[in-house]
């Protein structure tokens, strides 16, 4: 893989989780402090969800840095992929960001 590819894939990981760290820290709170059993459940589910797309943001970026992991996939369609992934975390952080702003 070479650097510019293994540079943009780090650049969209590092992305990644800094939206993904947001949500699980609002959906973790929100879990803790919600008042509904529905709510705590879902907010739970979603807290659980934003960690295993850290950890694996994660572990993609250590790969990267430790043994020059090559994707399965070309690295044109890697980018693409987590590219959508960014945006999916992106968009939620968005709405957090927004509701917060809102109190």
């Amino acid at each position: 893989m070479s650097i510019t590819w293994r540079a943009a894939v780090a650049g969209l990981e590092a992305a990644t989780a800094l939206c993904v760290a947001l949500n699980f820290a609002y959906f973790l709170h929100r879990a803790l402090s919600a008042e509904l059993s529905t709510r705590r459940a879902a907010a739970f589910v979603l807290a659980l969800i934003s960690l295993g797309t850290l950890a694996e943001s994660v572990v993609v970026v250590g790969s990267l840095e430790t043994n020059g992991f090559v994707p399965l996939a070309a690295p044109a369609a890697w980018v693409v992929v987590r590219a959508i992934t960014l945006a999916g975390t992106g968009f939620i952080s968005a709405l957090i960001l927004k509701a917060l702003g809102g109190r």
